[in-house]
């Protein structure tokens, strides 16, 4: 956490970075008064040296906070976080106690992967938790009938039969399912069914996973993103940690389960701002392209390295090449 009237100089920026932590929460005078919700990607553009209060990012910004109350349902936060952008909640209670008026009290934050995770009843691992203590506590409940759907043209969306094939379990895989439903617009019912969705997800190519080579922690394979270099897929982290990296000044967090990238990458290329590239041809040049060439094709240029920091298991889902 950090106090509202901090200053954002080369210590505070440090432990941000250090920390782990993607959104910081502020308060202002008591921890249990949260105001506000700092971004570490707010911070791309800020010079430590110019020592910017925290106050200034914040009202830039503005991001909006919700809250939920303690004995809220787990159905009707899942609703909430369906209605919002965010998924995560400050979760609240009225103080009563004392001489004075009531006030609200945070008590702590809930994300989307809890309220998933006591749904389906089962943990969504990453490398944060104690893997010794994470058991399925009793089979879940039928989810009851999956809505009917239009016929919709899915081939945007492929994967590669020559890629590593990896199993996904029900409870993860439901999870998945749900979260990117909620979460992900391009995958929203609205223009996806959950049937279709829950059927992609289940092909063999759309589940990969990187074995992390403690030896070369810089390895090839350890990357999912480099910046600048094209690509054609989104993927969604599942399991374990990965490192992200951007700006100009090359500032690095890390992000965990349940955080995905390269949306843009399965946009139809006239509503992407992107570079026109080549498309990837490994048999016939050894060289990996760079956004600065182009060709009959377009491909999304990420402006951000993604690596692995830890074994990893992800989805990856391709757009198919469009002429």
């Amino acid at each position: 956490m950090l106090n509202a009237n901090s200053v954002l100089d080369f210590k505070s920026m440090s432990m941000i970075m250090q920390s782990g932590y993607t959104r910081i929460p502020v308060y202002e005078e008591e921890r249990t008064n949260l105001v506000d919700m700092l971004y570490v990607k707010d911070l791309a553009l800020v010079d430590p040296d110019d020592c910017v209060p925290l106050s200034t990012i914040s009202k830039f910004y503005n991001h909006p906070l919700h809250f939920v109350f303690n004995d809220t349902k787990l159905d009707a936060v899942l609703e909430e976080f369906k209605r919002g952008k965010s998924h995560l909640a400050i979760v609240q209670k009225v103080n009563n106690e004392g001489e004075g008026d009531p006030f609200y009290e945070a008590m702590g934050l809930v994300t989307l992967e809890d309220v998933i995770e006591e749904i389906i009843r089962s943990e969504i691992l990453d490398e944060s938790d104690d893997y010794k203590e994470n058991k399925v506590r009793k089979r879940p409940a039928p989810m009851g009938t999956l809505l009917e759907h239009r016929k919709e043209d899915f081939s945007l969306f492929k994967g590669s039969d020559n890629e590593h094939k990896v199993k996904i379990s029900p409870q993860l895989l439901l999870a998945t399912q749900r979260f990117l439903s909620r979460e992900v617009d391009l995958f929203s019912p609205a223009r996806v069914s959950e049937k279709v969705l829950l059927h992609l997800l289940k092909h063999p190519s759309v589940n990969q996973e990187v074995k992390f080579n403690e030896s070369d922690r810089l390895a090839p394979e350890h990357y999912l993103y480099q910046r600048n270099q094209p690509v054609n897929y989104f993927v969604l982290v599942l399991q374990g940690r990965v490192e992200v990296e951007i700006g100009k000044e090359g500032l690095k967090f890390e992000n965990g389960a349940f955080t995905y990238y390269g949306v843009s990458a399965l946009m139809a290329p006239s509503s992407v701002h992107q570079s026109p590239v080549s498309t990837l041809r490994p048999n016939r040049r050894e060289q990996p392209l760079d956004c600065s060439e182009s060709a009959a094709y377009s491909t999304y240029c990420p402006d951000y390295t993604v690596r692995a920091l830890t074994d990893l298991q992800f989805i990856k889902v391709r757009a198919a090449r469009r002429r």
